[in-house]
Order: structure tokens, then sequence, then C-alpha cells
């Protein structure tokens, strides 16, 4: 920086306060606009394309209903994968985007493709809400002793859904349980015959008077009156007096011919719940979605606002809405758990700033840096979209950020305590402060560097420490402009006039022993190589030994269960078994409640079956627990507890990033191991040995097959040639199996801003055995009545409950978890064991790894690439700094034996290299650089006013051993507090912190000690080659 800018900014002090003063009420404005969340959204842009075709058995979904849409799909632009599902009257289609796609972009092209597909049985395709697998921000029971059941699903569908549906940033509110009402028609088989009637004759009738009409105008004078037609049905009795056909002149009502009556939509599955004060065996639940890109903290103030409003004004006496998740929960406590450790942190600082400087208002004035550097952070996170998270704030420390204004402050008081009777001039505090602004500057651009390969991440990792690029590097661009801008003219304010000088004697005296030190390795600075050598071989093999992983785990705060029950059974014995699984969690004080998800939401839109549970599990604060016990305690004991339950196989994971994973891997699991093939049975043997050769490997847990077995069928084959003999249509059949036994929904009929729908089928007695059904009659166009076992081979087989594909490829998907082990290790013992122990035919069969595996495969290519690219960058920059590669290369050879620090800790605390703490070790690199840059600048201005090499490097030492070692105290002190952290949010800081902390005190000693040795050793040399080439030149 040039003296006449410093020597300006100096003079007018008083108008730089005022500009920050400003941009600090602009940043706590940002501030309160900011996005805050929990965790970062890290799901990939996806869309899915879902089709229900009621009564469909699997197979047909995917013949006629998937594989068509799939077709359509191929090649989408942008399409990164493509996973379906297709069971039982639903077909599911999952698009995943590659990164950097716009979500509403990627949905129109789908919604292009979905416009060129015709589908059989009238289905119609189309997109889920614009959410997020970590969306579900808001779950809620109701609860009446006054209602029932049927009362309160109706509450929930025309009441309570709208109102909450309203609030801006819902995309939309899923319902889970409860009795969804039909009006039904039972028609008695045996009253068809008496009056010789057939069940298209019935559906006809029922279609054909139920309509209103519009006639358009009628004029009278001066009036037009509208003209409407009034004839839809409104009630039980509008239906029962429906005629059906006449005999001999007398009407034939549909009260004539079968039953009719208030029933409900077939159950599909059960919601139970649990607490400490209540037990529903069966409840109905509410589900709020996120829209994709909104406020969550926003959003759901309003939704507390709109409950508040039906609990209090809207719903019927004794009706209450009782939340039981609430993301806001999660939010607080994050945030609760970053603030406490950030202000632990900057107490910290703070402290060691009082400590090193001797007054309180050196230390103040650096101390500011913080709070000012944050709201001009707040300003740019604002300005660029960039949302409040765990990792987004959680990152950020004090120290690093005070370390550019603790040099400049530094170099102030040094002239201070070197003149202390003199008033100090503006022009010589502006020689100083332009000294130390070139260094600070190009720290700066060092640290910031050392965030920028975080950018270069794909998918998870990306969305996952993107924002903590962002967040980081606006606040370095805050302490620059802090520490170039204000600290200069408030210093000079304060320290100007002449007064007694603090002397730190501690200090003095270490910096003593220090200068001795220092020149006792000059004197043999060969020496110095090896330690180097044992450090850097000692780090080399601390990376090796090292577990790895992808992440560490993000702690949610709750647990999330699936559950896998034996195939098959029905929804009244899911209840029965979801009553069990309550009653045994709950038995756990940890436990607040328990929610039961058994088989899927009225609306179709689940692809499971009574046989699989989504479980939600609350636990109270850590802080409200036996001392010392975990929740990897808790989960084991919920693990051998769920063992006793006879058939229950159960998987344990948190409610976010079980969404996320299925997202991800195409399963609700860490891990997974997908076989593609064609063949059904061949797949599943695979799937199996997979499984048992799985389960013998050390760390595998929560094993099974995704997709469940296949389910009883009641198959009934149509004969062809029999339809023919008897002068029928295949449709005539469809219709008999899919109205008669299905029970078809033909009309709707609307009270008021309500509708519900109208369904025909057989009674119950008719159609309840396979017998039955094999009897029932088919109508013929002469009249004849024949059995359908005439026309069709009844029969009990089994049939494939679900059938998965990816891209375009059938495949079956064994799930796990990893529990007590790294994933590198667990990943080669399970992929040699699969190797040794299961065999099948390799052309027509494939074996592929996914989930965290996937992704810590990406994610280390990308570090092998872009590590030693960020190196590089920072070898640039050191040269633009030095202007000599020598020196360059010798504050850049600080890096490596910086590992060893970082490594210890990794292995000591037990903790495994992962993306967060290589994150860590890449922001550890940039600040170790820091400190070399402030030491060879100020050797290097010594020697350019004239002093000798060895003087200028002893005298280089003492003058940068206070700032340097402030500014790693602090840098260490402002995260210490995050590499011990706990508590819910603290999971992705710890190693992170972990790393700078520990490598940072190696590396701090490394700075001191062993760089004024080696650029003696080098400088020396080239001093030495000088002569001596003077020496031939001159001979």
């Amino acid at each position: 920086m040039k003296k006449e800018l410093m020597l300006s900014i100096i003079q007018k002090r008083w108008v730089m306060l005022c500009l920050f003063v400003m941009m600090c009420i602009f940043g706590y404005y940002s501030w309160k606009q900011l996005s805050i969340e929990a965790y970062p959204d890290i799901a990939d842009v996806t869309s899915q394309v879902v089709t229900q075709v009621p009564g469909l058995a699997a197979e047909e979904v995917e013949q006629q209903i998937t594989i068509p849409l799939e077709r359509a799909i191929n090649g989408l632009p942008g399409m990164h994968v493509m996973r379906s599902k297709s069971t039982f009257g639903l077909s599911m289609i999952t698009i995943v985007f590659k990164d950097g796609t716009e979500d509403y972009w990627s949905r129109q092209r789908v919604q292009e493709r979905l416009n060129e597909v015709e589908l059989p049985y009238g289905a119609v395709p189309g997109l889920d809400p614009l959410t997020s697998p970590v969306g579900e921000v808001y779950r809620y029971i109701i609860e009446s002793d006054q209602h029932s059941l049927r009362e309160l699903t109706d509450l929930q569908n025309w009441v309570i859904i709208p109102r909450i549906k309203e609030v801006s940033g819902v995309a939309d509110v899923t319902n889970f349980g409860g009795i969804t009402t039909q009006f039904q028609v039972e028609v008695d088989p045996s009253k068809l015959e008496q009056y010789n009637l057939s069940l298209s004759q019935v559906v006809e009738a029922i279609e054909n008077n139920n309509a209103n009409v519009g006639g358009s105008v009628l004029n009278r004078g001066d009036l037009g009156y509208v003209v409407r037609g009034i004839g839809l049905i409104g009630n039980l009795d509008d239906l029962g007096h429906i005629v059906v056909s006449t005999t001999s002149g007398v009407p034939v009502f549909l009260n004539d011919i079968g039953s009719l009556k208030y029933g409900n939509l077939e159950r599909k599955g059960v919601l139970g719940y649990t607490d400490r004060t209540r037990n529903y065996s069966e409840s109905l639940e509410g589900i709020v979605l996120l829209l994709k890109h909104e406020n969550p903290s926003k959003v759901l103030e309003d939704i507390h606002v709109a409950v508040d409003e039906l609990n209090n004004e809207t719903l019927p006496e004794g009706v209450r809405i009782h939340t039981f998740l609430d993301r806001t929960n999660l939010v607080d406590t994050t945030l609760s758990t970053v603030s406490h450790t950030l202000l632990m942190g900057m107490a910290l600082v703070v402290l060691v700033l009082i400590l090193f400087l001797g007054n309180w208002r050196g230390a103040l004035l650096v101390s500011i840096t913080i709070p000012v550097s944050l709201l001009i952070a707040f300003i740019l996170m604002h300005l660029t979209d960039i949302p409040a998270n765990l990792l987004s704030l959680g990152a950020i420390d004090f120290g690093i950020i005070v370390d550019g204004a603790i040099v400049m402050l530094e170099t102030i008081l040094k002239k201070r305590e070197d003149n202390p009777k003199q008033y100090l001039e503006e022009k010589s505090m502006a020689q100083r402060a332009k000294e130390v602004g070139r260094p600070i500057l190009f720290s700066t651009i060092v640290i910031i560097t050392a965030y920028l390969p975080l950018f270069a991440f794909e998918r998870v990792e990306r969305k996952l420490f993107t924002p903590m690029a962002f967040t980081m590097s606006y606040a370095m661009i805050g302490a620059l402009l802090v520490a170039l801008l204000l600290i200069p003219g408030l210093a000079y304010a304060i320290y100007r006039k002449p007064h007694k000088i603090y002397k730190n004697k501690w200090l003095d005296r270490l910096k003593d022993k220090y200068i001795r030190t220092i020149t006792r390795f000059l004197e043999a600075p060969l020496k110095a190589i090896i330690p180097s050598g044992l450090i850097l071989t000692a780090g080399i093999v601390l990376s090796v030994v090292v577990g790895k992983d992808f992440l560490p785990e993000l702690d949610e705060g709750s647990i999330w269960l699936q559950v896998n029950l034996p195939p098959g059974i029905s929804v009244e014995k899911s209840r029965e078994l979801s009553d069990t699984l309550r009653a045994r969690t709950m038995k756990y004080s940890e436990v607040t409640y328990i929610m039961v998800q058994a088989g899927r939401n009225d609306d179709g839109t689940d692809p499971f079956t009574p046989s699989h549970f989504e479980v939600s599990i609350g636990i109270k604060p850590y802080d409200e627990w036996p001392k010392g016990k975990t929740k990897k305690d808790l989960i084991h004991e919920l693990e051998e507890e769920y063992k006793l339950l006879p058939g229950f196989k159960v998987g344990f994971s948190q409610p976010m990033i079980d969404g996320v994973m299925d997202k991800i891997a195409g399963a609700h699991s860490e891990l997974v191991v997908k076989v593609y093939g064609e063949d059904f049975r061949e797949t599943r043997r695979i799937a199996e040995e997979i499984t048992r050769a799985l389960g013998t490997v050390r760390g595998a847990v929560d094993l099974d097959i995704d997709q469940e077995p296949p389910l009883p069928q009641l198959q009934i084959s149509m004969n062809r040639d029999a339809i023919a003999r008897y002068g029928l249509n295949v449709s005539d059949v469809a219709d008999l199996i899919e109205v008669a036994v299905g029970g078809k929904a033909i009309a709707q009929l609307y009270q008021g801003d309500r509708q519900y729908g109208i369904t025909c089928k057989y009674k119950e007695e008719a159609r309840n055995t396979p017998e039955k059904i094999a009897g029932l009659m088919l109508t013929s166009s002469t009249g004849a009545k024949i059995p359908l076992s005439q026309v069709a081979d009844v029969r009990l087989s089994v049939g494939e409950s679900t059938i998965t594909r990816e891209m375009n490829r059938r495949h079956l998907t064994v799930k796990l978890n990893l529990r007590g082990r790294d994933l590198t290790s667990f990943l080669n013992e399970a992929q040699n064991t699969i190797n040794e122990k299961v065999h099948y035919d390799k052309n027509k069969y494939t074996i592929k790894w996914g989930g965290a595996f996937e992704n810590q495969k990406r994610a280390y290519t990308r570090l092998a690439v872009i590590i030693p690219l960020t190196l590089t960058g920072m070898f640039i920059l050191l040269y633009v700094t030095f202007g000599k590669f020598r020196q360059a290369g010798l504050v850049l050879a600080i890096v490596p034996l910086a590992l060893f620090g970082g490594m210890l800790a990794l292995n000591v605390r037990g903790m495994t290299l992962n993306v967060s703490s290589a994150v860590g070790f890449i922001a550890m690199f940039g600040l170790s650089i820091q400190n070399g840059i402030i030491m060879v600048s100020q050797v290097n201005g010594l020697r350019r006013g004239g002093m000798e090499l060895r003087k200028s490097v002893i005298e280089g030492a003492r003058q940068r051993f206070r700032p340097i070692l402030m500014t790693s105290i602090t840098t260490i002190l402002g995260l210490f507090p995050a590499s011990l952290a706990t508590g819910i949010g603290s999971d992705v800081q710890r190693p992170l912190a972990t790393v700078i902390v520990y490598g940072l005190m190696f590396s701090t000693l490394i700075s001191m000690f062993l760089l004024p040795a080696f650029y003696y050793l080098v400088e020396n040399n080239v001093l030495n080659k000088k002569k001596n080439d003077e020496k031939e030149y001159t001979i």
C-alpha cells in the first residue's frame, strides 16, 4: 500500500469510523433478512414423477406405466441419474440432475416430456411438490376425545390443510392416517340376477344421474337470469333414489339392489403416536413441506400463527393440533450450540489480547474487528443469498479474523513503545502501517485462497461446505477492511499522546529465551533438517494409519427408523405391531415420543405396504440424560430391545439424512450394494448372499434388502378363447375385476366446499374368498350368465411387491449402515468378502456400491486435484509477495510439516480423515503460510534497510515474536471450544476445528523456530555463492 493512501486513512479516521458505523447498521439489517436454517440443504436437484393406477399390480405398473415414462424421460438435459419404483397401484420415477441445474427449469423439461406420453387406464403422471428431502419442517397430530377419527380426517382435509397451505413458503401438507370418507354402493349380485341387471348398468346409472348443467341466460325485460340445471347427488338419499332400470313399469332403484353407506377409502396405512401423556393406537398426522429455497425460520413463524389461529378460533371445541416435530427447535438448538461456541471463542480471544497487550484500550480496539467483520459478512451473504446455518457461521474463527488487526496494532504499538515520551506523527505512523499493509493483504488473500477449493466440490460436499467458504471469505474481507482502513486511524488516536507503557515481563522473558534458542539454531542451521525430517515422516505415517470416512454424522437430535416386517401382513396386524413397538420404545426415559407410520398414506404416494414402518423418535436434550450416556448408547439399547421382537428388521437413521440418502443412493441407508439384472429370482438370490456375506464383516449393521419380498397374489389369468366363445370382451372381465372386486371410484359428491368419492363394488360377502370371486357372474351380449371361472383361471400365487430400476435396468438393493468403524477399511474388507463368497454370472449381473462410498470416492478424487492446485496458487501468491522463488518455496515448505499436528490430533482423539477434517487441513495450511509471510516479510524489510543477514533473522524473529504468538494463540483459542463441543450441530465443526487447533500449534512452532533456521541456511548459501562467483570473476 502507498504511504500517501495510509496517511489519508489516518487523517480522515473519523470519516472512516462513520462509514463503518453505517456498514454495521446495514449489516444488522442484512442479518435480520438472512435465511436461517440448521443444516444446509445437501440434497441434489431432483424431480419426482408420481403416477397412480389404483388396483394395478407391480408388474403391470412397471410394464405399462413406468417403462413408457422412462423412455420418454431418457436423454433429458442435465439428468445425472434416473431411478424408479413400481409397486401396487403406484409408479414413482426420481430424476436426479447435475449440479447447477435450476429447479424450475428442470421441472419444466420433465413436464414437456410427460406431455408427450399417453398412458393406459386414464393414468396421468404428475410432479411432486417443489420441496427437498430436508423440507419436512413441521409435523403434527390432531387429537380430540369428542370426535371420531372420520370427523377429524374431514377437519384435516377441508379445514386444517387448506389454512396451513395459505402460508407463503409452504409447498404442500401431506396427510397420513385417519379415515377418508367415501359414499359407497355395495351391490348384491343376487339382486342383479333377480332384476336381470349387469354391473355396467349400475355404474352407467350413477354416472348419468350426477350432473349440474348450464342453460345460458334467460332474458326477461331488463334482467338476465342465469339458467342452472341442478342434478348433482347431494347425499345418500339422492344416491339411493337413482333409477337403474324398470321392470313392468316399476322402477328399480339403487336402494333395491344393494346397500348404501358412508364408507372409507381402502386403508393402506395407519398412524400410531405415543408420548408421555398420550397414546393413540390410531391417529392422523400432518406433514408440512417447505417450498425449496424459502427461509425456513420465516415460514415456520407463519405456520405457528396459522396453527394458533386454528386451535384458538377455527377448530371445534375439543379438537386441537398437537405439534411433535418442529424444525424451529433444531434451528434454535443448533444456533445455541454455535452461539455458545462462538462466544466462548470470542471471550478467549479478548482475554489473550488483554494479556498480551496489557491494556484494555488496545484489546478493545482489536476486538471490534470481530463484530464489524461479521456484520460486513452478513451484508455480503444477504446480497449473494447465502443462508446462515451451522457451517456458514460455526466455522468462523475469531482468532483468524483479528490476525490482521493484531499485526497492524502491534506495529503501531511498537512505535509507541520505542518512543514513550514523544507525540507520534501521522507520517511516521503511516510509514509503519504501510510496511505491514502488504503482508496483511497477501496473508489474507492466502487464507481466502485456502478456501477456494471448497467451490470445486460436487453434490453433497459442495452444498455442505460452500456456504462456509463464502462466509469465511466474506468475514476475512471485512477483517481486511477493518485492519487497513479503521485500525490505523483509531490506533493513532489512542496512542499518539505520550503515556506510560505497559511492560509485559513474562512475555519479555519468553522472548529472550526464544531469541537465545534462535541464535543457537543459526549457529548450526543444518541441525534443523533432522527434526524436520522426523516431523514430516511422522505426519506421513499418521496420515496412512488414520481412519477415513466421507463425512461425520450430522446429529439432528432425534432418531428415525426404517422397519421391515414379514411381507403380506394386513393393516390391522400392522397396527397391532405398531402398538408393540411404541410400548417397547417408551420404556426408555430419554425418549419423549414415538410416531409410527405403517404402510402408505391415503393419497397413495408412498411406495410402502403395511409391512413397512417409518418411525420418528423424539429424545430429550442431552443435558437431561444420565451422566455419560450418549445417543449411541441409546441406539444400542434400542437395537437390543428390538431384537426381542420377532419379525422386526430395524434400521437406524435420522429424519433429514434419511430422506437425503434416499435421493442420493435410492435407499434409506448410509451404504448400498446394488445388484443389476433382469431375473427377479436370481437377483434376489445374489442379494441374499451379499447380505449374509456382509453380516460377517465388522461394522456392518441394519443389513437388509431394501425391496420387500414377493407378496401373495390372487391372479386371474384370462382365457381369450373362452372369452371369445361366450361373445365377451377382455374389457368385460377387466371391468368385473376392477369394479366388483376392487371397488372403482365412478363419480364425485359435493357438499359445500367438500368433495367425496362415490364407489361401487360387490358386497363383502360376495368377494371375500378366491372361490366366491371365481363364481362372480358375467353377462354376455345375449344376456347369458357366465361364471368368471369359465373364462379365467383364478389361483393363488406370489408376485413382486416392488420393482426398482436405475437408468432403465432392474436391480435389487442391499442396504446397510456403518457403526464403530471407518468407511475405507470397512469397504476394503467388504468388497473382498463379496468377491470371495458371492458367485454369479458376471455377464448377466452387475454389483455396484453406492451411497457414502460413491460420495467419498468422488470427494477424495476432487481433493487429490484441488489441493495441489491450491498449493500452486499459494506459491504464486508467495512469489508475488517476496519476488523470489526460493523464499516462496521456503514458506510453502511449512505445509507438509504442519500436517503432523492435525494428523496426530485425529489419531489421538479417535477421529477419522473425512471431508470436514480435510477442509480443516486446507484452512490450516493457509494459516500456517500466513505466519511464514509475517516472519519472512519482516526479515526481508530489515535486510533492505542494510542489516546483515544473521542479525536481520534474529531481529526479525524478535520483532515478529509477539504478533505471531498473538495471532496463533487467538486463532487456536478462537476454535478451541468448537474442537471440544458435543452439542447438536457440533459434529461437522469438531473435526475441522480439531485439525486447525492442533495443526496450528505445531505449525506455529515450525514457523517460529525452523523457518528462521532454514531461511538463514538458504540465504546464506545464496550469499556465499555470490561471493564465490565474484572471486572467480575477479581472478
